[in-house]
């Protein structure tokens, strides 16, 4: 799948892992798997890093005296 991605450009790869962190923001990792086809550990590997991202995001944001804003 991602050998067909690479053929419409980079750009196509960088909006299907925006379009999954957004789902996987949303929904059970279990729903997303149903509807994109993913198996159930990938979409759970997508949960945990859109989950760990924003963790740091905030971990950062609190140690920033401006506060991320």
């Amino acid at each position: 799948m991602v050998n067909k991605l690479w053929q419409h450009g980079p750009e196509v790869i960088s909006a299907r892992n925006t379009a999954m962190l957004e789902a996987v923001a949303d929904l059970p990792p279990i729903v997303i798997s149903d509807l994109s086809g993913v198996s159930a550990s990938s979409a759970l590997r997508w949960a945990r890093f859109a989950q760990d991202s924003w963790m740091d995001y905030l971990a950062a944001c609190s140690n920033d005296d401006d506060g991320c804003s």
